[in-house]
């Protein structure tokens, strides 16, 4: 045993990570009855993940989620944290947009980085990055790096991971090879784009590989750059649409995998416009859609021609910044209804790279992701009384 392991620090429950997913899961554990002190934080900065981050840089992000799903979180964790509440005076500007808006992120990560300073005084926090952990019959210890640069250790009953994900990566076609990848967060924010234009000039024609939210981002930031497109798509673009069931219950449509606010209105009309050669885009944009990945192959293979760079906006896996019993995390298996890792008693995820699966009333089932999402997964009664019942040792 490393002499600093005896030393270790314990507790009920342990979260990595302090994005939005976090943010939900600690009211939930306190909700609970689970004491502040018994709960340990850990994250190497404590500013709501890459979402208060990277992706709140420049010109931000544009969301996906509308105001109201963050309106009704805010609300409901200062109901629970009265003490949380800032002064009237001090409102923040997501409270004065109307919640059918579709925000950036930069604006919703204002109130949840307030929301992190105020639990940060309840529960216990460190500022270090879990480099392992090892599971055995009786506990799940926790191997941390701290930012000073010297290690500890946490011993613990069960650890929330929600630490966040990262692109996935596509490998081109060997015979275009030579093409540069930029990074897809770069995409995703028009300023951010812009400068990387600015410091590599001579860029005229890129490609963009996916049929999500995403790709349609980084679409609508490349064409209004001033650039080429060339789109490679499995599938057409399916929209978030408000719905009524039969029974009068509201509900919308593709909500998780659907374009919403300004990225779905320029879309919509963008294809609209090319449909009728009014577009200034209608010799700026081509699309390739092939029905499985020998036929999107193929199409690069073909027509990935005259681009020299593509973002690959073809979905998220996780973050790979820990190891769980030797393995990296995108090698678990997580049960996406309960939250639980199969075979790691105690061990449980949530966000982006750990989503609940959910079936829409019209059918479709999807990855549920965003903070409406997280919370609604964070404080379902099943995934509650998990979190309170199973746990390493028991």
């Amino acid at each position: 045993m490393d002499p600093l392991e005896s030393q270790a620090k314990h507790a009920e429950y342990a979260l990595i990570g302090a994005g939005p997913s976090a943010i939900c899961a600690i009211p939930s554990i306190l909700k609970n009855g689970v004491s502040g002190d018994d709960v340990i934080w850990i994250d190497p900065q404590f500013n709501v993940g890459d979402f208060g981050t990277i992706l709140s840089v420049g010109s931000s992000v544009p969301g996906n989620t509308a105001v109201e799903d963050y309106q009704k979180v805010i609300k409901e964790i200062f109901a629970l944290f009265p003490a949380f509440a800032p002064p009237k005076n001090q409102a923040f500007e997501i409270d004065q947009l109307h919640p059918s808006f579709v925000c950036t992120l930069k604006v919703a990560a204002n109130p949840m980085q307030h929301i992190t300073n105020e639990l940060r005084k309840i529960v216990r926090s460190l500022e270090g990055k879990v480099t392992n952990i090892v599971s055995d019959t009786e506990r799940l210890t926790l191997e941390i790096m701290l930012n000073d640069g010297t290690r500890t250790f946490i011993k613990t009953k069960r650890a929330i991971l929600a630490t966040g994900s990262q692109p996935k990566i596509l490998k081109l076609p060997t015979m275009h090879a030579s093409v540069t990848m930029i990074d897809p967060t770069i995409a995703f924010i028009q300023t951010e784009l812009n400068e990387y234009l600015r410091q590599h000039p001579g860029i005229t024609t890129v490609a963009v590989i996916g049929s999500s939210h995403s790709a349609a981002l980084a679409t609508m930031h490349c064409l209004k750059a001033g650039l080429t497109v060339k789109q490679f798509m499995n599938k057409a673009y399916k929209y978030a649409t408000p719905c009524v069931a039969p029974d009068g219950t509201k509900y919308t449509q593709y909500d998780n995998t659907g374009l919403k606010g300004d990225v779905a209105k320029f879309t919509q009309q963008l294809l609209d416009d090319i449909r009728s050669g009014k577009s200034e885009y209608t010799n700026k944009l081509k699309i390739y859609i092939g029905k499985d990945r020998q036929e999107i192959n193929s199409l690069l293979e073909q027509h990935l021609v005259g681009c020299s760079h593509a973002v690959a906006a073809i979905g998220y896996q996780a973050s790979n910044t820990l190891q769980v019993n030797n393995q990296v995390l995108s090698s678990l298996s997580h049960n996406n209804k309960t939250t639980e890792f199969d075979g790691i008693k105690g061990l449980f995820g949530i966000g982006v790279a750990f989503p609940q699966q959910v079936q829409a009333i019209s059918g479709e089932i999807e990855c549920a992701v965003g903070v409406g999402k997280f919370w609604s997964t964070a404080n379902h009664p099943i995934v509650r009384e998990i979190w309170r019942k199973n746990s390493a040792g028991a």
